[in-house]
Formats: structure tokens, sequence, C-alpha cells
């Protein structure tokens, strides 16, 4: 493991920048013990206070962990949502609902075809109980709540790691999304029956594991929610 000296005003960034190099070209893997600040600091040649400035940053994205009396390591997995908050934050700031849907589209469009080959029977159950929920068959949760776990279920059972952090990253942005977008939606009746055929045809797909099909129902049912949106803007 070698270090180049840095040079810069701001040299903790650039001690990130090498160990995040390091990372990218597998100098360094998930659960490498990085060496004492002492020796990072005469490797990089700069002072035990940029390199705890970078163990305090990168420590921050979830990048790296930092072990009572064991030393600084980068991370043998990564904590849920928190290398990812930064996205969440810039969708709440935006508060752009069009955009939204977008991304979601073409995550749980993907999310919807992986999972139809990869959802175990227990999540399918789990799912079939959300679905009753949302076509008004079953009592439970909130047809809201039940409809923001539907689709993270779907995520999750996508077996896709990446894909379900990304989506979970963004989970409190969705969940709100998803809720406005219902009682929206709802506030013409008719549409009701609507929704919950979709999501019936969702599970369907899924759960006769057809991948193509359940992409093209998920689709089916984002377009609308984007159609849906549009009328109520150009209302």
């Amino acid at each position: 493991m070698e270090f180049m000296p840095v040079v810069s005003t701001k040299l903790y960034k650039q001690v990130i920048e090498q160990i995040k190099r390091m990372i990218f070209n597998k100098t360094l893997k998930k659960g490498d013990k990085l060496p004492p600040e002492r020796d990072m600091a005469v490797m990089f040649g700069v002072s035990r206070t940029a390199i705890r400035e970078a163990m305090r940053s990168l420590e921050m994205v979830g990048l790296t962990e930092s072990r009572q009396g064991e030393g600084n390591f980068i991370v043998s997995s990564f904590s849920e949502n928190k290398i990812f908050e930064p996205l969440s934050l810039i969708f709440m700031l935006e508060d752009n609902a069009v955009e939204l849907i977008n991304v979601r589209s073409m995550l749980e469009i993907e999310c919807a075809g992986l999972a139809a080959k990869a959802i175990t029977p227990q999540e399918l159950e789990e799912l079939y109980g959300y679905k009753q929920l949302l076509i008004g068959e079953y009592e439970g949760l909130a047809t809201d709540e039940a409809d923001y776990m539907y689709h993270s279920l779907i995520a999750k059972a996508s077996h896709n790691t990446l894909l379900y952090q990304m989506y979970s990253s963004i989970h409190e942005v969705v969940c709100n999304h998803i809720v406005n977008m219902r009682q929206m939606i709802l506030q013409d009746s008719n549409n009701a029956a609507i929704l919950a055929e979709q999501h019936s045809q969702v599970y369907e797909a899924i759960a006769k594991h057809e991948c193509d099909q359940a992409r093209q129902t998920m689709r089916i049912h984002m377009n609308y929610i984007y159609d849906q949106l549009c009328l109520k803007l150009k209302g």
C-alpha cells in the first residue's frame, strides 16, 4: 500500500481522492484496515489533522468506519441509506414531482423485472398481502402506507443491492410522493379501480416470474401516475 505526498491548500481533499482511487482500482477492498493516522500522515506528507479531516469526511459518507481501539477501516457493508443521503436531500430541496416520477420509473421498472426472476416465496407472500390491501380485500395498514410498502418490497425483491440501495436512499421522498400522488389521483373515485387493477397486474406478472411482463405492467402504472400528475399541473 503506497501513498503519494500531496500538495494543496485543502490537503484532506487530496487524501480523500487518493483513497477513493485506491478503492476504484481495487488496491483497497471492503474490510481493509487503513494504516494508523501517524503513519498515513508521513505517507501523504501532511499533518495528522488533515488525515483526521479526511477520515471524518469519508466516514460521514459511509466509505470508512472507525472502530474503537482498532483504527479506521474500509466498510465491510454499507449502512443503508447513509452513502446516498445527499441524493435524498437534493430531491427534497428540488421538490420536483415530475423529475421524481422519472427517477422512480427508471428504478421501479427494472426492479419489477428483476423481482419477477429473483423474488422468494416469503417475499411473494408478503407482496400478496400488500396487494390485497391495495385492492380492498384486506384491512390493516392505511392504503397510502401499503402502497409504499408494496413498491419498496418489489425493489427489495429485485435482490440487486445497488438498485435497492438507490431506491432506499430516497425512501422518505418516495414515500411522501406515493402518498401525495395517491391522494391526488383518488380525488376522482373512478381512479380507485384503475390503481387496484394496475397493482394486481404487476403482482401477477411477478408471481408468474414473467420478467418482461413485470416491467411492462410497472411501466403502465408509472406512466399512468405521470399522466395524472401532468393533468393536475395543467389544471
